[in-house]
């Protein structure tokens, strides 16, 4: 009976410590800048990534900006590097989204469009953090 309880509980160790390494590796967010990531689609075997949930930050460009209902249509720069983002709606735009925003968005890269397609946005708009006199505030 002790054997059959030992063998038992060795196989639902094993079964979930192989159900957590499958589960993490896969479901895990990748958080790049957007010069990072282009960076790792240039990589040998880069493009592992796409199958992969990621967050990309950058900035909004300047006039990009359109909005259909909860729909939106953007683009992210950084480093030079543009990236078009479709916004699915699926939550909403933060108030402090607009261009020029440092922004960062969560996805799917469509590699075949060239075209990011987030289900969440989250902006911070760099003025709300400056100290009066157009002085930026210190972080700690």
């Amino acid at each position: 009976m002790r054997v059959k309880l030992a063998l038992f509980f060795s196989l639902a160790a094993a079964a979930l410590v192989i159900l957590v390494f499958t589960s993490s590796s896969n479901a895990a967010q990748v958080h790049l800048k957007l010069h990072e990531f282009e960076a790792e689609m240039g990589k040998p075997g880069g493009d592992k990534i796409l199958r992969r949930n990621l967050t990309l930050y950058g900035k909004v460009k300047e006039g990009s900006i359109e909005r259909e209902g909860v729909k939106a249509r953007f683009v992210l720069v950084d480093s030079g590097r543009e990236l078009k983002v479709e916004h699915s709606g699926k939550t909403l735009l933060p108030d402090t989204f607009q261009d020029g925003a440092d922004a960062g968005v969560e996805g799917v890269y469509d590699a075949q469009h060239k075209t990011f397609t987030s289900h969440k946005v989250m902006a911070k708009c760099a003025s709300r953090y400056e100290a009066a006199g157009g002085e930026k505030a210190k972080t700690y």
